[in-house]
């Protein structure tokens, strides 16, 4: 992470982070460590890694000099001014502040039960984590705020959201940013990225947050369907110049916290977690013994 990258070379593909999450713990001298002084330790050390590691990687493939980070500057402050070069304003920072807080922690969603399961047999902070950013790359979990913004994108504008909306309902195409596993109404962080994503979408074309509110609408009205998380915080990143291609990093780079914090207490708790399994599948057959001859 600390060469600098030559103007104008090849771009690398997108990521998530697991391969560089896993690299962080070749340099460290208890790596399979995990005692809670350790462990606290590492997990501190990734909350203010992760951002590093994402601005570098955008400032990189764009055939830019990185920029290191700067001591004086908060979280939210300091990832925006190491992704584009300048410190942003102070109602940017907080916004950014916001997500990253919303984001952080939801219990036992997909990749932190995945970081848990895997801390339950005593495997190190690292290796959770890492094990944590591949469940989140999947699109039904960390990707669902690049499918909905996928899904705007493919809308273009508020006009035609009603009848994008009806064609994929007819389709049976999924509505992303729509629907929680847990709520069955109003998913609580969705009006505070909304009214986020209208404060910076002011005069953006597209507009992503227009959008996104004639798509809670239309999918409300014809389906019954509320917003999750995921339908207004790819608006706010697009509005912060954020490309959408980095929404699982980010993701990634917030819910280490709560990631963190489980493994955390599996590791204290000291068990494995071993689910059990009904089988439903062909009944008992009787194998064929062949007498010996």
């Amino acid at each position: 992470m600390s060469t600098r990258t030559t103007a104008g070379a090849a771009a690398p593909k997108p990521f998530t982070g697991t391969g560089d999450v896993q690299a962080l713990s070749f340099s460290d001298d208890a790596e399979s460590a995990v005692d809670r002084d350790n462990e606290l330790r590492k997990a501190t050390a990734l909350i203010s890694q992760l951002p590093t590691i994402v601005a570098r990687y955008e400032r990189r493939r764009r055939g830019e000099d990185y920029v290191d980070p700067d001591a004086s500057l908060g979280y939210a402050e300091n990832f925006l001014y190491m992704l584009r070069g300048e410190e942003p304003g102070a109602e940017e920072a907080r916004a950014f502040e916001v997500a990253m807080i919303l984001h952080a922690e939801h219990e036992m969603n997909a990749s932190t039960f995945t970081a848990s399961v895997v801390a339950g047999t005593g495997a190190d902070m690292h290796s959770a984590i890492v094990a944590a950013i591949c469940a989140l790359k999947g699109p039904l979990h960390g990707g669902a705020n690049q499918a909905a913004m996928g899904v705007m994108e493919e809308f273009g504008s508020p006009d035609r959201v009603a009848e994008g909306v009806r064609t994929r309902l007819e389709a049976k195409r999924p509505l992303f940013g729509l629907g929680h596993p847990l709520y069955r109404a109003m998913d609580p962080r969705a009006p505070i990225l909304k009214r986020l994503a209208f404060q910076f979408a002011d005069g953006s074309d597209p507009n992503f947050a227009e959008i996104g509110s004639v798509y809670e609408r239309e999918a409300h009205e014809q389906k019954g369907l509320w917003p999750n998380v995921d339908l207004y915080s790819g608006a706010l990143y697009r509005a912060l110049g954020i490309p959408t291609d980095l929404f699982i990093p980010l993701f990634a780079m917030s819910r280490v916290v709560g990631q963190a914090a489980h493994v955390l207490e599996q590791h204290a708790g000291g068990k494995i977690i071993r689910p059990s399994a009904e089988y439903v599948g062909e009944p008992p057959r009787r194998y064929p013994v062949r007498e010996p001859r």
